[in-house]
């Protein structure tokens, strides 16, 4: 196993003898930040994602469950923990830890809401309007969750499920053409293969490399035939 740490400062060593030295100084800024960190009341919990982030999803794993024992487990939490799951290939856990990520953003936004009322049953207005801060201070629940779950659900064959997310995501972000290719593959595995064509069309003309992603993808197999198909390929030519 290689510490976060020693990766960047080994990657920093690398970028030297190269002569890339501008390189060389972003990884030792990442080896700093780390080291800064050490003292951090979050550094399990930024290890995990540390660790996420060249790939060793064990080591992250064992991090997060280490800041888990001493802290309450949050939407951060959840969801890095169900990142961490898809990535080890554990679909299911991975799924539960995504539903109690929404489970709790949903719990503190629901809290928050009702302080507001309390405050103001009581005439205590001053609090109610910090209650109302907190809640307008609120993020929204983020595309990366939405496409993570997406993800997992296609992993499990739950098509129709991932295929909501992939259109929570463009609601917001119509002319993804990432977003787009997985909700096109959700809706071909579920049957409507028409609607997928008609996504797919729309991502291919947003971006050119969807067509080496298409010749390659077996999930795509059943309408390599296609004449529609077919053409999609041959107009990026």
């Amino acid at each position: 196993m290689t510490d976060p740490k020693e990766h960047w400062t080994k990657k920093a060593e690398e970028y030297k003898k190269d002569g890339k030295f501008e390189e060389a100084i972003k990884m030792l800024d990442k080896a700093n930040e780390i080291k800064k960190e050490e003292k951090d009341p979050d550094y399990w919990f930024k290890k995990a994602i540390h660790f996420c982030d060249i790939g060793q999803y064990q080591s992250a794993k064992n991090a997060l469950e280490k800041d888990l024992e001493t802290k309450q487990k949050n939407y951060d939490s959840f969801f890095l923990r169900g990142k961490i799951l898809y990535n080890l290939k554990n679909y299911e856990e991975s799924l539960e830890c995504f539903n109690k990520a929404s489970e709790e953003y949903n719990r503190k936004h629901m809290r928050n809401t009702h302080k507001i009322d309390q405050m103001k049953n009581v005439n205590k207005f001053e609090e109610a309007v910090k209650y109302s801060d907190l809640v307008y201070q609120e993020k929204e629940i983020d595309q990366e969750f939405w496409f993570q779950k997406g993800m997992t659900l296609n992993k499990l064959k739950k098509f129709s499920e991932a295929s909501l997310c992939f259109e929570t995501i463009l609601e917001k972000k119509q002319n993804n053409p990432k977003i787009l290719y997985e909700l096109a593959k959700s809706e071909l595995l579920v049957g409507n293969q028409k609607k997928s064509l008609e996504i797919l069309e729309k991502a291919c003309k947003l971006d050119s490399q969807v067509k080496e992603k298409l010749r390659i993808d077996k999930d795509f197999e059943t309408i390599s035939e296609e004449e529609k198909f077919q053409s999609l390929l041959g107009m990026l030519q």
